[in-house]
């Protein structure tokens, strides 16, 4: 490959020659002498100095989004390649929240290990927008399941995969006899008001929603544990101990736990399959999205 297009995919994700220079272990006067030619050859100034840093011109943001995909074909090449010749087993890197995970991929695996013996899937915890931007910019990332804040739809593909809310959940048996003689599938807050109550941590979105109902509803919840993960309130409670409260695809596929709505409250978001424009799209990460697809379609999320 050309190692311009290194060069100036370098700059723009530096926003500075001497960063890049630094990065790419050579000197300053020799990138910005490459950058001229560049530019001498296309007859175009490819960036602009502002007072903080460099930032491409209309031009440079085409030359530059197709040095990214070259730069992204080669790396990939060169893994391919050397995985092939190297009898390496392939990998794909999901970032996800893991309570998430818990509930969402593990039929997804299973069926994907059918047409994939040699790739193993690897998750990396995503909980914040800075970890899925540095991870992604690490090259430590193949995708993202993300939810709730849409990053920038300039570097990256967005695809909405279901909408998340809060559900309210219990065992089958509705232990709690303040439960048994409901007659519909949505609660309210209050009525929860006696009910052994797991109270876990459910991310940087839905925390303070789940702080403000039980503020707002004015009840005395019998708190039996709280500030727990998800994952251990729901095993709590799959036991027998009360409810609690989580995202709706905290608890897909868990046959033995009945689910309320909220009548308090509207509020959700949306799961998004997320990854960079720039990336290219492998055989494997297409045959697992799209198992994924159909295994949100039939839970009917």
């Amino acid at each position: 490959m050309n190692d311009d297009f290194k060069y100036i995919a370098a700059i723009a994700e530096h926003r500075s020659i001497s960063k890049a220079a630094h990065a790419m272990r050579v000197s300053q006067p020799a990138l910005s002498q490459r950058l001229k030619r560049m530019e001498a050859k296309l007859g175009t100034e490819l960036f602009e100095r502002t007072t903080a840093s460099l930032r491409p011109t209309a031009a440079g943001e085409v030359v530059v989004r197709y040095a990214q995909r070259a730069v992204a074909a080669e790396n990939s090449m060169q893994r391919e390649v050397y995985s092939m010749l190297n009898h390496q087993r392939r990998r794909l890197r999901i970032g996800i929240a893991m309570p998430r995970a818990n509930a969402l991929l593990a039929q997804p695996i299973v069926e994907f290990y059918e047409s994939f013996h040699n790739c193993t899937v690897e998750l990396r915890q995503v909980a914040t927008l800075e970890q899925l931007h540095e991870l992604f910019l690490r090259g430590e990332m193949d995708f993202a399941l993300f939810t709730p804040i849409a990053p920038d739809p300039e570097f990256y593909d967005l695809e909405v995969l279901c909408r998340e809310r809060l559900v309210v959940v219990a065992a089958q048996d509705l232990g709690a006899p303040q439960l048994k003689n409901l007659t519909s599938d949505r609660l309210s807050i209050r009525q929860l008001e006696g009910v052994p109550f797991v109270l876990p941590t459910c991310g940087i979105y839905f925390d303070p929603i789940i702080s403000h109902l039980i503020d707002a509803s004015h009840t005395q919840l019998d708190i039996v544990m709280r500030d727990c993960e998800a994952e251990l309130a729901l095993s709590l409670v799959e036991d027998g101990l009360g409810v609690t409260i989580v995202p709706s695809t905290y608890i897909v596929g868990r046959a033995s736990l009945r689910t309320f709505e909220l009548a308090d409250i509207d509020a959700g978001n949306v799961l998004r399959y997320i990854r960079r424009h720039d990336a290219p799209l492998s055989l494997e990460e297409e045959r697992f999205m799209g198992i994924v697809r159909s295994w949100v379609a039939s839970e009917s999320l």
